[in-house]
């Protein structure tokens, strides 16, 4: 099953630490008011049984496919997350503490995880570049790909001032 992982060995083994590695599909998610779009991450690390329940630690890797924020060109936001999730058998246990998520009989669902732990590690805001121009305010037009044309209109109580300049 897809972005599952089987912990049957991690159960019947206490304390011995089993290393994993697969490949999670990441639905999109709406963050900022903006959808976002991930690469399949990419999950490594171990797991450790303790009883009735596992503990995950490792690291997800992914793109994230953004806008900047001046000119709205679509940007590819590297992401690397570390993983320090537990997970339990019973349910009653699960949850209860807000940091423990249920095995579901000898699987576990990373999908919920991986998307919680990536919209988490996403920046605010977005540059295609540090020094991007953006859009213009009145025709949309991007400016870093030249000027617009458009004329500045200045307010009508500075004309005067205006006029000082053109001399």
């Amino acid at each position: 099953m897809a972005n599952t992982l089987n912990v049957s060995q991690a159960l019947k083994a206490p304390g011995q630490v089993f290393p994993f590695s697969t490949t999670i599909e990441v639905a999109d998610a709406d963050v900022f008011g903006e959808t976002v779009r991930f690469s399949p991450a990419e999950a490594t690390g171990t797991l450790l049984g303790a009883g009735e329940t596992v503990s995950v630690r490792g690291e997800l890797r992914c793109e994230a496919a953004m806008a900047c924020a001046r000119c709205l060109r679509p940007v590819a936001v590297p992401l690397r997350v570390a993983v320090d999730e537990r997970f339990s058998r019973r349910p009653d246990s699960a949850g209860e503490d807000g940091e423990t998520r249920v095995i579901e009989g000898s699987r576990i669902d990373l999908t919920d995880c991986a998307r919680e732990l990536l919209i988490l590690e996403l920046p605010m805001r977005v540059l295609c570049s540090e020094d991007c121009k953006g859009l213009c305010p009145k025709c949309g037009k991007d400016l870093n790909e030249g000027p617009c044309g458009c004329r500045d209109d200045i307010d009508p109580r500075l004309a005067v001032l205006e006029q000082l300049l053109d001399k």
